[in-house]
């Protein structure tokens, strides 16, 4: 089994495949390490012939003995180990299942694969900042005409369930593209931040969900560039910056294909001697 460290999981879905899977988890572990020994054995010793050297008549008596011996011996240790599961463990399930692909057109929608070795990026860095600045309260302090009384920061909570931070990555000649759902805390593992994915190749596993227009997925899964939009409607000069950034997205975006993953975890595998 490959050791792993684990950066992202998303653990409710993680734990309703393994169980799938597997339903079931151990809680304890016997080994009995034990060993047999059985003796047999006969020795015999006869002086008659030492009695006919002078000297050695008087020293060694006439003697003879025959020794029979046969012995059993049994030893049991028994070693009793308490079974934690970890997400680790619940992950180990899925990633022992999960398929390692050479070739993401030769995968099969519907199938739970494992992407080693991709370089990620975050794809929507600007909308994400867009978002926590709007989060944090920052439009509460500044006065805007008609909208007295209304909280912006709990007003944007609402479309945080929808946000994501947007990955891409590539894989061979080929680009994969995930979400994370984006959170006020706890997003990551380990005290691990979004930014650690894009440090070093990570080994993605998830569910292929196949092939798409670059342009046109992002439109559906980038939910916080509307929130982003909706901010910077205060200004016009914004307002038109921001549509600009979109219009030259979309044109980089055009003919560009990305197989999209329902992303279970973002693991780095580690080399232990």
């Amino acid at each position: 089994m490959q050791p792993f460290n684990i950066y992202y999981i998303n653990y409710d879905k993680a734990f309703e495949i393994s169980m799938l899977i597997d339903n079931r988890l151990q809680e304890t572990q016997s080994i009995t390490k034990g060993h047999d020994v059985s003796i047999h054995g006969e020795a015999s010793a006869d002086t008659e012939k030492l009695s006919a050297i002078p000297l050695l008549e008087k020293i060694i008596p006439k003697a003879s003995m025959a020794l029979n011996a046969e012995g059993n011996k049994v030893k049991n240790v028994v070693d009793n180990f308490k079974m934690v599961s970890t997400k680790s463990t619940v992950l180990k399930t899925i990633y022992e299942k999960s398929i390692e692909t050479r070739k993401l057109t030769d995968s099969k929608v519907g199938a739970l694969i494992k992407i080693r070795n991709t370089n990620l990026r975050i794809n929507n860095a600007a909308d994400i900042l867009a978002t926590k600045g709007l989060l944090s309260g920052i439009l509460n302090s500044v006065p805007v005409e008609g909208t007295n009384g209304v909280d912006f920061t709990r007003f944007g909570e609402v479309f945080l369930k929808d946000s994501a931070y947007i990955f891409t990555g590539a894989f061979g000649k080929e680009q994969i593209a995930f979400k994370i759902p984006m959170k006020l805390e706890s997003e990551m593992e380990s005290q691990y931040s979004i930014s650690d994915l894009e440090i070093g190749p990570m080994t993605v596993i998830g569910i292929y969900r196949g092939q798409y227009d670059a342009g046109d997925l992002d439109k559906k899964i980038n939910r916080l560039r509307d929130l982003q939009n909706m901010s910077e409607s205060q200004s016009n000069s914004s307002l038109i910056e921001s549509d600009s950034d979109e219009d030259a997205t979309t044109s980089s975006c055009l003919g560009l294909k990305t197989h999209f993953i329902d992303v279970i975890a973002v693991i780095q595998e580690l080399m232990i001697r």
